[in-house]
């Protein structure tokens, strides 16, 4: 598909060491700074490994907007469940992810890191663009969910602590990564990211706004 569109990529696929509480938030933001290491990416696609694109007229590109190309999973009847959803596959250039300071690092579990980053985007005048439900179309693979992030909604009511909270904070996590194996047709990097924690906010230096489902 991407061959077909005439692009020019390379694929990584980061996996977390262990069997912890998973954090995909951590784990995008780990895969853009090893990327970076290796190459001169200015356009990054977040794309959830489950994910089956069924129509190759889906163009893989970043646009001047971040693009949500996911817009119709046969798993949710192919409808967009609510306006600001991005999760599943999101596509921002390096600007647009220097902007938003990537995800936020502090969701342990399944839900909402992909609604604060949503946040994020239009907080910075952005909007969100999209293919039509025609194109956008995607085949979930089966799998076991995930447990919920635990205090998921307390984190997302204080979403503006973006700023300290993302990309420019990997510098104060240990990660280690574990393997680099390059093969022909991807990059597999393994990353211990540390014990999953129940993370606290500083409700006192961050303005509290509610998440908004429109």
């Amino acid at each position: 598909m991407l061959q077909k569109q005439s692009r020019y990529y390379r694929i990584f696929l980061v996996e977390q060491f262990g069997n912890d509480v998973f954090n995909k938030g951590r784990i995008m933001n780990i895969a853009v700074n090893e990327a970076l290491k290796l190459d001169n990416f200015d356009c990054f696609i977040f794309h959830d490994v489950d994910l089956i694109p069924e129509n190759d007229k889906n163009i893989y590109e970043c646009y001047i907007h971040p693009r949500h190309l996911s817009i119709a999973i046969d798993e949710l009847r192919y409808n967009l469940m609510y306006f600001n959803l991005v999760g599943g596959v999101l596509a921002l250039n390096l600007d647009q992810l220097n902007r938003t300071n990537g995800y936020s690092n502090l969701y342990w579990g399944w839900g909402a890191e992909d609604d604060d980053m949503s946040m994020r985007i239009l907080d910075n005048g952005y909007e969100i663009m999209r293919p039509t439900n025609k194109v956008g179309r995607y085949k979930m693979i089966l799998h076991g969910k995930r447990s919920r992030a635990i205090n998921r909604f307390e984190l997302l009511e204080y979403w503006k602590r973006y700023n300290k909270d993302g990309l420019n904070s990997l510098k104060d996590l240990k990660y280690e990564i574990k393997s680099i194996q390059s093969d022909y047709l991807y990059t597999k990097i393994i990353v211990d990211i540390g014990p999953a924690v129940t993370e606290i906010v500083d409700k006192k230096k961050i303005v509290h706004s509610k998440f908004n489902f429109f």
